[in-house]
C-alpha cells in the first residue's frame, strides 16, 4: 500500500497540471481589464474636461468620488448603472463597456483626485487627477487706434474753451439791423406827424 501511493500521486498531479491552464484562460477570459483616463487632466478654469473609463465587459455599478488634500473623499455618484446621471455640474455616461465623467464649465471646487470604483465582473479601483489653472489673459485691445482712425484728434481743453468764450457774430448783427429799421421807422413816423401838423396849421382860417 505504501508503494502504490507516489504511483497514483504522479498521475494526478500531471492531470492537475494539463487543467490550469485551460482553467486560467477560461477565468482570465473573464476579467474586467479596466483603463481609464490615466495621469493628471489639465484645463483652464470655465473649460471643458472630461476623463473616461473602458472594461472588457459591462458595467454593472460604478461609483466615482472626489478626493481633496485634508477632506475625506466627496461622493459624487454611488451605485450607479447603465443611463446618464447629472448633479452640481458633474454628468455621468455608462453605456454598455464605456463610463464617460464630463464638466462642461471646470471650476477650482472641481479639481483634484477622482476615484474610480467600477464593478463588471469584479471590483476594480481607478484614479485620474483634475488640475484647473487659470485661463489665460486677453491681450488689450483699445476701442480707438490712431492707427485705424488718424483723423480723429482729441480736442484739448484750451481750445474748446476759449472756443466757448468767442461770441456769436450772427445773432449781434441781427441786433444791430433790427435796430436801425426800428430807428428808422421811428424817424419817419416823426416826419409824417410833423408834416400832417404843419399842413393843418396852413389851412386853418385867419382870424381878424
Amino acid at each position: 500500500m505504501l508503494t502504490s501511493a507516489p504511483s497514483l500521486l504522479i498521475p494526478m498531479m500531471l492531470w492537475a497540471l494539463l487543467l490550469l491552464p485551460s482553467s486560467l484562460s477560461v477565468h482570465k477570459g473573464g476579467w474586467d481589464n479596466p483603463t481609464c483616463t490615466s495621469g493628471v487632466v489639465s484645463v483652464s478654469r470655465g473649460e471643458r474636461a472630461e476623463m473616461a473609463c473602458n472594461m472588457s465587459n459591462p458595467f454593472k455599478l460604478i461609483s466615482i468620488c472626489l478626493v481633496v488634500p485634508g477632506k475625506e473623499c466627496r461622493l459624487i455618484f454611488k451605485d450607479m448603472a447603465q443611463g446618464h446621471f447629472s448633479q452640481d455640474g458633474w454628468r455621468l455616461w455608462v453605456q454598455g463597456r464605456t463610463a464617460q465623467l464630463v464638466m462642461e464649465e471646470a471650476q477650482d471646487t472641481q479639481a483634484g483626485k477622482y476615484k474610480w470604483e467600477m464593478v463588471g465582473r469584479q471590483r476594480s479601483i481607478k484614479c485620474t487627477t483634475l488640475n484647473i489653472s487659470e485661463p489665460p489673459d486677453l491681450p488689450f485691445t483699445p476701442f480707438f487706434s490712431r492707427a485705424t482712425s488718424p483723423e480723429m484728434t482729441v480736442p484739448q481743453p484750451e481750445a474748446i474753451s476759449q472756443h466757448q468764450r468767442r461770441t456769436p457774430l450772427g445773432p449781434v448783427l441781427l441786433l444791430v439791423i433790427l435796430s436801425i429799421l426800428g430807428l428808422g421807422l421811428v424817424l419817419c413816423w416823426f416826419r409824417r406827424r410833423r408834416s400832417a401838423r404843419t399842413q393843418q396849421l396852413l389851412q386853418e382860417p385867419v382870424l381878424s
